[in-house]
């Protein structure tokens, strides 16, 4: 499956974008505010659990322009296990370009047209302002907020105008 947007390409990740992948989970920066760098191993093999199933779109974002991997999006179960969540995690390089508001915002069509879904949640730590930011403008609103992995966490909640 791909998904295109104006400038990218996401594509259901598989065990080959692994490698280029990795900064992801280790990149401190990138993983400021999803709980901190992550064992590798784990999160690969996390990873390739995730490919197999068919409840989760794990999607690697490259630029259409030079196919070189810059993040991912994820549509899975939230953690209430009601909604379905839209995450996201860009290498930092490609911060502040669009790309990441790209993505998501198909991503929220995807889960429109394609799934029928009423609506998605978002979540992301409340001193995360960039990425709140970031949801407030795709039309998100701010529905509650829980404590998780020790930190105040915002959850947005998109509702789907078609359905």
């Amino acid at each position: 499956m791909q998904i295109l947007t104006k400038r990218c390409i996401l594509t259901l990740l598989s065990e080959s974008d692994f490698e280029e992948l990795t900064p992801l989970i280790t990149n401190e920066t990138v993983r400021r505010y999803l709980g901190g760098v992550r064992p590798l191993e784990s999160s690969l093999n996390g990873w390739l659990l995730s490919i197999q199933s068919l409840d989760e779109y794990i999607f690697a974002v490259r630029l259409q322009i030079s196919s070189v991997a810059v993040g991912l999006v994820t549509l899975a179960q939230h953690h209430n296990q009601e909604d379905m969540e839209i995450s996201f995690m860009f290498l930092p390089e490609y911060w502040g370009n669009g790309y990441a508001r790209e993505a998501v915002g198909v991503l929220l069509k995807f889960s429109e047209c394609e799934l029928q879904l009423s609506r998605v949640v978002s979540e992301t730590q409340a001193a995360n302002i960039r990425s709140r930011s970031m949801l407030e403008k795709l039309g998100y609103t701010l529905e509650s907020e829980v404590e998780r992995f020790g930190e105040k966490q915002y959850i947005y909640v998109f509702k789907n105008k078609l359905l």
